[in-house]
């Protein structure tokens, strides 16, 4: 037995020694890339400031899907007295990415977020993580949208235009209800010309620069009644439920909710948008005396 053993262990030396041999004759002939294979890092997109507290350890953590809303939201909280008390720095990250939402949201990383009913719903963060709504903004219409002729929601007359919509499989107006409508009509993505944008200003700017024909959007009436007409636009649903505020109250810290509703409210009254500037309290926070 102990020299069945012993020649398995030579046979084993052997072997490897000769695959050495044909990598060193591999690698000297150039047949080998000895190129550090390199990886490409996460890039996560966010804005920190800290709040000047004594809480250094306690991050208050936003998740939005917008650059500009999520860098000055993190500014304003870090400003707040209540934020300053309990939190040393607020960060403020920003995806539209799905599998972000549900990284952050889903998985109750956030402390702050701004979702879809249906989503929290969804991932039942209300149940699980202690997700309450902070404030709302109000429900609107999906629209078909043209320059200059109303948009019909017809299988032939789609499958010649080129259609934008949001590359973000989270918005409702500008993929969800659009692409539900498609496959309503039994109309493949493979067959429609889709041009995909990263706003609905973008968007807009596909649209009037004529590289597409249609976009699936809301209706924003302070602005767009400048550039484009209410008779070139076709409802596709009536009543889209609007983006709600979510804060994790894992503890009833009701001095963290009135403070964040305050800021998101003051906000929305700076905003220049009229559908934005509409956010409502829910409910309206009563402070104790």
């Amino acid at each position: 037995m102990m020299l069945s053993g012993f020649k398995l262990s030579k046979t084993s030396l052997a072997t490897i020694a000769t695959l050495l041999l044909v990598l060193m004759w591999l690698i000297g002939n150039g047949n080998v890339n000895t190129a550090k294979v390199e990886f490409t890092p996460v890039i996560e997109q966010f804005s920190e400031c800290p709040t000047q507290g004594g809480n250094l350890g306690a991050t208050l953590i936003v998740f939005v899907n917008a650059e500009p809303l999520a860098k000055n939201l993190a500014q304003t909280l870090c400003q707040d007295p209540v934020v300053i008390k309990q939190f040393g720095q607020v960060r403020a990250v920003w995806n539209h990415s799905e599998d972000q939402v549900l990284q952050y949201v889903g998985k109750g990383i956030a402390d702050l977020t701004l979702v879809k009913e249906n989503l929290m719903a969804a991932i039942r963060g209300e149940s699980t993580y202690g997700y309450r709504v902070v404030a709302a903004y109000p429900d609107y219409s999906a629209y078909l949208i043209s320059m200059r002729e109303k948009p019909q929601i017809d299988k032939a007359y789609l499958l010649g235009k080129r259609i934008g919509l949001l590359d973000y499989p989270t918005s409702r107006s500008g993929h969800i209800i659009p692409i539900g409508m498609f496959k309503e009509l039994n109309l493949s993505l493979d067959s429609l010309q889709i041009t995909y944008a990263n706003s609905h200003t973008e968007l807009r700017n596909l649209l009037i620069s004529g590289k597409v024909d249609i976009i699936s959007s809301y209706w924003q009436q302070d602005r767009d009644e400048a550039i484009l007409s209410r008779n070139y636009i076709t409802p596709i649903e009536q009543q889209v439920s609007g983006s709600k505020w979510y804060l994790k109250m894992e503890t009833n810290n009701i001095d963290l909710f009135c403070a964040v509703q305050r800021t998101l409210i003051q906000m929305a009254k700076d905003e220049n948008s009229g559908y934005f500037s509409r956010l409502t309290p829910e409910p309206d926070c009563q402070v104790s005396p």
